[in-house]
């Protein structure tokens, strides 16, 4: 997903829970997620490639950083690992087919009605993301080759199958909204995690810097 939909998405469902400060150090965390580095050989930040083991234990190992670093009174490291792991579960559903899964089970719906934890896709056998062709995924995000090298790009690149901006077509929108309800769930989730471990509330919010 481009940088500017990743904000988006975080502030929309995180303004209410952070100050403007903590979030954005949130964000910077987000979208250096898509620095040049972490495009190569990282494909399971974004769930590139099939990455879905990968992506998924990349973030529950983020997701141990920011409750530890949070008990720790390490706040903004709590903040940037709370920040990646949005990133990579936002990238799940611009970056797979979830949202074509969805639309087939559930041809009716709205983008605002897609659900973003539905167990049936999440496990279903044809669950795909965009393989990474290196170089040439590159090359097809630049505007003036775009239209030159994803159409002859393989079917299952991420080039054909992003999700990533408006420019790929209305199936974004669906994408955009799971990745809305994904985050509020991972707030939500992380709230629970601090709750259960019975968390400090002023550690809770200075994570929040409120």
């Amino acid at each position: 997903m481009n940088s500017k939909y990743h904000i988006q998405i975080t502030s929309k469902a995180l303004a209410d829970h952070f100050s403007g400060r903590a979030l954005k150090t949130i964000n910077r965390a987000n979208i250096c997620q898509d620095s040049i580095k972490n495009q190569i050989k990282h494909d399971w930040l974004h769930f590139d490639s099939n990455t879905f083991t990968e992506g998924f234990d990349y973030i529950k190992k983020q997701k141990e950083i920011a409750v530890e670093a949070i008990e720790m009174g390490e706040f903004k490291s709590a903040r940037a690992a709370f920040g990646r792991l949005l990133h990579t579960w936002q990238d799940f559903y611009s970056h797979s087919n979830y949202v074509r899964l969805w639309l087939e089970a559930n041809q009716t719906t709205s983008p605002e009605e897609i659900i973003h934890d539905d167990d049936n896709i999440l496990s279903h056998p044809d669950l795909r993301s965009g393989m990474n062709y290196g170089f040439l995924e590159y090359l097809a995000l630049l505007p003036i080759l775009t239209s030159f090298i994803t159409p002859r790009m393989p079917d299952d690149s991420h080039a054909k199958m992003n999700l990533d901006s408006p420019r790929s077509g209305p199936l974004f929108y669906y994408a955009y909204n799971a990745a809305l309800k994904r985050t509020t769930t991972c707030y939500d989730e992380l709230m629970i995690e601090l709750k259960r471990l019975e968390t400090n509330s002023s550690l809770i919010a200075g994570f929040r810097d409120q």
